[in-house]
């Protein structure tokens, strides 16, 4: 996505370099479940009796980033947007299995184009997958804002200009539950 600035003129990314890992795949994919597997103690299947099969998930979780107005009002690719506004942006993961998903890391480069507004980092995780993304923003908006230190205190936080959520950063570990959308909005002014 990608918003005009009225002032100056350019077109800046709303998407800056964001980054997704989970249980150690690649910045950029994640899996959640549904193959079946059988394993062995040194070759011999009778070892483990039932308890050798395991499941192996692979069903694709969802990462969206938009951007709102501090009215709520959604943004979209090509909307002027003034220098001084303040844009929250929102990222959330929608895993649609019936697995949860543990060790989640995001993290968000800001462009310098954004400074970040102090004490403004919110997540969320009450919303089921399918959930309409103004009721994201609604459900993630009406939570009280994290401290904005990266540390094991909140799941999230900001280090010079890159957010970030999950321990591969240094915050408490992310876990996205089963069948629930996980949100993240922070609120910037656009230079």
């Amino acid at each position: 996505m990608r918003v005009k600035l009225a002032h100056p003129e350019s077109w800046i990314p709303l998407g800056m370099a964001l980054l997704i890992g989970a249980g150690g795949l690649s910045p950029g994919s994640a899996y959640a479940a549904d193959n079946t597997a059988t394993g062995d103690i040194a070759g011999v299947g009778a070892d483990l009796t039932d308890s050798n099969i395991f499941t192996v998930n692979l069903s694709t979780l969802a990462l969206v980033k938009t951007a709102f107005l501090t009215d709520g009002t959604q943004l979209t690719s090509g909307d002027a947007v003034p220098s001084g506004t303040l844009v929250r942006f929102m990222i959330y993961i929608d895993n649609p299995t019936a697995v949860d998903v543990s060790d989640v890391n995001v993290q968000d480069v800001l462009d310098p184009t954004f400074t970040y507004q102090a004490g403004t980092i919110k997540v969320d995780n009450s919303q089921a997958t399918g959930a309409t993304e103004a009721a994201i923003y609604a459900a993630v908006n009406a939570t009280g804002a994290l401290d904005d230190a990266v540390d094991l205190v909140d799941v999230a936080g900001i280090t010079g200009a890159t957010v970030s959520a999950g321990s591969s950063a240094g915050n408490q570990q992310l876990d996205i539950l089963a069948s629930r959308v996980w949100a993240m909005l922070i609120e910037v002014r656009v230079q």
